[in-house]
Formats: structure tokens, C-alpha cells, sequence
């Protein structure tokens, strides 16, 4: 293949990567973070005001907010409601604002989109610089068709532009280790001074990069004092307008809050701790099963100097994050370990392309196979790609008997609730929601019933007693019970059949006639 046919292809895997994301971003609603980050970006960048309890630095906030409306567009800001309850506040700015929240949803989630198709250039050019137009061409196909990647290249967080930054700041680490040189080693540390703005994670790229540049050689102080000079300077522009010690003010405490726990979901217990292999299990049950063998194949004389900066620039930045969250006390979802795909992507592309090169049919034919089952299953399980698992797992129906939370139900299904909802004729439902998004901008009438939502939601009163239909949603997060102490609040519904999974998350009962479950749906006490 020469360069232009893989330009070529490279721009209509883009266009296709593109489509599919944009295609969820198009039936999710708001999920559990989106509208707190929207109006934090919004925020910082009109007054300069960090709202308590947001856990990501400034950056990628900031780059949220550029496509929104211009102020004169939207409700004036509220200082005292947004440092009261900056959550309610999100909701509400997102929700009950001038303009409809799908523009200021789907702006929000087109920059991030922008960011993700970036992101999968960049990957398929390392893997082009490394093994060629072949190896470029095939990594190119596994991120397309990658569903973590598509689940957050289009949510309005920080993850996708935290996978950009940090796989920006290890591919011109590499780089420079081609041409070594202080301004090789600057902007290796700019990358990384920009990666640390957007999440705190990206702190692992400062414990990796003194190794990486002591393997260059020559004048090590010289280049060490570039790339640190570098990397304060885009802590700092990356931090606008805030400082650099009121970042690191927020780090420590977003490392203590980490460290602290969170209620964490794994094979069907609840801890408040984390579990070694939540995110290796999370890997496997997550990641397509084609991509699997290729990441294997990818081992073969990994040691070799022929491998050395696959191994050094692929593997072991892989295998710190990995390990990050294993010892992380917060595990909440295959999100928080994004970076390790983008060299997942690389890794596999090289390991197809030299198979492929052996020029054995055997091994063509088996890669064909391989790839049309990446791209098939994919195609299959759009447009919910946050709630994708593999044949493994059992598929997204499978799911929740081992992951849940952004894995599986980050309250993305109320769009398709309120289409399902209208169709079954059920205009009012009682509903346990778990998620930040208003079921009333989707044609929903509800009676709240044991919420977890971002902030209250007091619903309609309960659905009319002569209404030809009576349903019950429940979000699955609720539905067994992650947040509830006891955890079997719902578990009267085990055993029934549920009739739809609105987006992969919430699961749907017809109660109609069912004079308990209608008794119990109106105690007084469930209404929260």
C-alpha cells in the first residue's frame, strides 16, 4: 500500500468513526457527568469560578464550553445557585435553559467528538511511523471500530481529551528517542504540561518520562531541562484561568476523595474498595474478542531489539495505567483506564500487519475473519456503545451480572424510554432513574420511585389509575441495587420478565393489573 491509498483510507475511517459516535450522541440522553462538566466549562471560561466537587482540572472543561451558544443565548448565571448546588445547577443549565438541551448537549459532545477523531489519526500514523502504510491501515480499523473508544469520543467528559493528551505526550516521547534534542524533549513536555490540565491521571506521564528520557541519550540534563521547563508552561496556559497552585490544591484533594473509595459493582457484589482484577476483567469483557488474539499476537519476540520501542513506548505505558487502576480505590468504569486503547490500537495494528506480511492465505484469511468480526459486532451494537460487551460476557444483556455503572448504565436510556413509553400508549410511569438527565424533555411523566439521580427529581404525582397502561423503568444500577443499602429493594421483581431495555440500561416492566406491584409503587415512602 503507498501512502496516498493509505491518506485515503485513513480519511474514510475517520468519516466512519465519526458517524457512528455522532450516531449515539444522537439517541443517548445526558449521561451521570455531562451536564456538571458542561456548565463547569461554561463557567470557567466567562467568569473564572471552579465549582466545588469537580474532580477535573481546567482544560478540557474549558474546551467543552467553546461550541456552546454565546451568553446573551442562555439564562443568566447564578453565582449563588451554582456554588450552592453545582450538580442541581448543571442539570438545570443544561434542562431548563433558553435554548433546547440537545443543542447544548450535542455541541458539547461535537468538540469532544473532534478530539476522538484526532485521536484516531494520531494512532494510526504512530502505527504508520512504526510499521508502515499496513500496520497504519490496521490499527486505523481496530479503533474505528473500538467501542469504549466510540462510547466516549462523543460524552461531554474528560476522558477522550485525556487519551489525546497523554497519547500525544508518549508519541513525541518517541519521537525524540528518533531525534534526540531539547526541542524534541519541549515538546514531549508541552504534551504533557497540556495532558496534566485535563486530568489528574495524566500525573502518571511525569513518574514515566525522566526513564524515557534518560534512554535517549546525549545531553540528558539539557533535555530534561527542556521538557520540565516545557511541561510547567503548559500546566500553566492549560490551567487558565486558574493557577497552578490552585491545581495542585485541587490534585490533593481529588487524590484523597480516589483514595476514600467508591461504592464499586463486580460479579454481582457491592465494596467499597477496589478489587485487583476489576479492571483487567473489565479489559477483557469489554474489548471486542477480535482484538484479543491480535494483542496476544503482539507478544511474539516482544524483547527483541527488533520490538524495543513497542515495548517501551506500547506496552509498559499500557501496563502503568493498567496498574493504576488496579490500585486505585475508585472503579467505576473501563473510562477511567481510556488511554491504554489508543496503544492497544497501535499494538494490534503492528501485530496484524506482520502477519499479513508473511503473505501465508492461511493467516490472510484468518485476519479477514478477524477484522469482518471486529467490524460486524460493532456495527451490531450501535448505536450503545457504552454499554457494549462481548460474546464473553454474554453481550450488553449479559452485562450486568459483572460490570455496571459507566460500563453499562450512565442514565443514557431516556430518550429511548420516553419513544418506548409513547408507543406502549403510557404517558405517565413510575420510574427509578439512575442518572442526570430530565425525563420530562423526553415526554416523560413519572412518579419518582428510589432515585439516584445527580440532583432531586419530584416528578408528577403517580400515573392515573385508569390509564390503559402501567409501567414500571428501571434503571439496572437501581434495579440491583448498587446504591441502596439493603440492596434488595427491588428485588420483589425477581423472577419477571421485563418487556424492553430502554438504551441498553433501563429495564422496562408492564405492572398493568398487578394490584401489588401497584400498591407498592404507591407507598409514600419510595417517592425519592
Amino acid at each position: 500500500m503507498r501512502r496516498a491509498g493509505f491518506l485515503a483510507a485513513a480519511a474514510l475511517l475517520a468519516a466512519c468513526f465519526a458517524w457512528l459516535s455522532w450516531s449515539a450522541a444522537r439517541r443517548e440522553s445526558a449521561t451521570f457527568d455531562e451536564s456538571f462538566n458542561i456548565v463547569s466549562g461554561w463557567t470557567l471560561a466567562r467568569t473564572g469560578l471552579r465549582p466545588p466537587g469537580q474532580p477535573n482540572p481546567p482544560l478540557l472543561l474549558r474546551w467543552l464550553a467553546w461550541p456552546l451558544p454565546a451568553p446573551g443565548a442562555l439564562k443568566p448565571h447564578d453565582d449563588a445557585a451554582y456554588r450552592a448546588a453545582p450538580r442541581r445547577y448543571g442539570l438545570d443549565f443544561v434542562y431548563s435553559n433558553k435554548v433546547p438541551p440537545e443543542v447544548l448537549l450535542e455541541r458539547a459532545r461535537a468538540a469532544n467528538l473532534l478530539l476522538g477523531v484526532l485521536l484516531l489519526l494520531l494512532t494510526g500514523w504512530w502505527a504508520f511511523r512504526l510499521g508502515g502504510p499496513e500496520a497504519g491501515l490496521m490499527s486505523l480499523i481496530v479503533f474505528a471500530f473500538m467501542p469504549p473508544l466510540l462510547a466516549h469520543s462523543h460524552l461531554a467528559t474528560a476522558d477522550i481529551g485525556n487519551a489525546l493528551l497523554c497519547t500525544a505526550a508518549l508519541f513525541l516521547l518517541w519521537r525524540g528517542s528518533r531525534a534526540p534534542g531539547a526541542l524534541s524533549a519541549a515538546a514531549a513536555g508541552f504534551a504533557c504540561g497540556l495532558a496534566l490540565a485535563g486530568k489528574y491521571t495524566a500525573g502518571l506521564l511525569v513518574l514515566m518520562a525522566p526513564a524515557y528520557l534518560y534512554s535517549w541519550g546525549g545531553n540528558r540534563l539539557k533535555n530534561s531541562a527542556a521538557w520540565g521547563a516545557a511541561a510547567v508552561l503548559g500546566l500553566a496556559l492549560g490551567c487558565l484561568p486558574l493557577s497552578p497552585l490552585e491545581w495542585l490544591r485541587t490534585a490533593v484533594a481529588v487524590a484523597r476523595e480516589l483514595e476514600a473509595g467508591h461504592p464499586t459493582y463486580l460479579l454481582g457484589a457491592v465494596s467499597s474498595s477496589g478489587t485487583w482484577y476489576y479492571f483487567p476483567l473489565a479489559l477483557l469483557l469489554k474489548t471486542p474478542l477480535p482484538a484479543l488474539p491480535l494483542a496476544v499476537a503482539g507478544l511474539y519476540k516482544v524483547f527483541s531489539a527488533e520490538a524495543r520501542d513497542r515495548l517501551r513506548y506500547l506496552a509498559v505505558p499500557a501496563a502503568a495505567w493498567l496498574l493504576l487502576g488496579v490500585v486505585s480505590n475508585t472503579q467505576v468504569g473501563i473510562r477511567h483506564i481510556l488511554p491504554v486503547y489508543p496503544l492497544l490500537c497501535v499494538w494490534a495494528g503492528l501485530a496484524a500487519a506482520r502477519l499479513w506480511e508473511t503473505g501465508r492465505h492461511g493467516l490472510r484469511g484468518a485476519l479477514t475473519i478477524v477484522f469482518g468480526w471486529l467490524m460486524a459486532g460493532t456495527l451490531a451494537a450501535s448505536p450503545w456503545h457504552l454499554s457494549y460487551f462481548n460474546e464473553l460476557a454474554g453481550g450488553a444483556g449479559g452485562g450486568h451480572r459483572y460490570l455496571l455503572d459507566s460500563n453499562l448504565d450512565w442514565g443514557q436510556g431516556l430518550k429511548e424510554l420516553g419513544a418506548f413509553a409513547r408507543e406502549r400508549g403510557a404517558e405517565h410511569i413510575y420510574l427509578s432513574y439512575f442518572g442526570c438527565g430530565d425525563p420530562h424533555a423526553y415526554g416523560l411523566k413519572y412518579a419518582p420511585v428510589l432515585m439516584t439521580a445527580c440532583a432531586k427529581l419530584p416528578g408528577d404525582g403517580l400515573p392515573p389509575p385508569a390509564q390503559a397502561r402501567q409501567l414500571l423503568a428501571v434503571s439496572v444500577t437501581n434495579r440491583l441495587g448498587v446504591y441502596y443499602t439493603p440492596r434488595i429493594l427491588f428485588g420483589w421483581l425477581d423472577g419477571r420478565p421485563h418487556d424492553k431495555i430502554a438504551g441498553n440500561s433501563i429495564w422496562v416492566y408492564d405492572v398493568t393489573g398487578d394490584s401489588e406491584a401497584l400498591k407498592l409503587l404507591s407507598y409514600p415512602g419510595l417517592a425519592q
